[in-house]
């Protein structure tokens, strides 16, 4: 916990913003590798924890948060976006993965759409693939439970 503590207390210090307890808390729960959470996600996980979670504060942060490029929106459907902690991708215009089994969020940076087939005089200025499957660990996690019922 103490390194995690140390690991947040520096991203937020190294992107100049004060060390709060929201901040510290929400920065904690999306510092697991593949971890994106929507707001209601980070509010329910935030008091199943003990903390006190205002939804205005909370919402702030989130704003902060994304403003400052520590965190980013992956958008799944009309009525939900999650938030994942930005590290190397700064924006969300690179494909995700998403684990239909665990909901692991992995960003995938190193596929990219492909202008090529854009019609002329079309540009493109951003782009949100979400990808879905089964990540690697449930995809043989399923095949075990398959060849154990055969």
């Amino acid at each position: 916990m103490v390194a995690k503590n140390d690991t947040v207390i520096q991203l937020l210090r190294s992107k100049r913003l004060n060390v709060t307890d929201i901040r510290l808390q929400l920065l904690q729960l999306l510092l697991e590798p593949g971890t994106a959470l929507s707001q209601k996600e980070l509010e329910e996980r935030l008091s199943s924890e003990g903390h006190s979670v205002d939804r205005v504060t909370l919402y702030r942060s989130i704003r902060t948060l994304l403003d400052k490029q520590v965190i980013h929106p992956i958008t799944i459907d009309a009525q939900t976006v999650k938030y994942k902690l930005a590290g190397d991708h700064k924006k969300s215009d690179h494909p995700h993965f998403l684990c239909s089994h665990c909901q692991r969020m992995i960003c995938m940076p190193q596929l990219s759409p492909s202008t090529e087939d854009l019609p002329e005089g079309f540009t493109l200025q951003s782009a949100q693939l979400l990808l879905e499957g089964l990540c690697p660990h449930c995809s043989l996690t399923t095949k075990q439970k398959d060849s154990e019922g055969e």
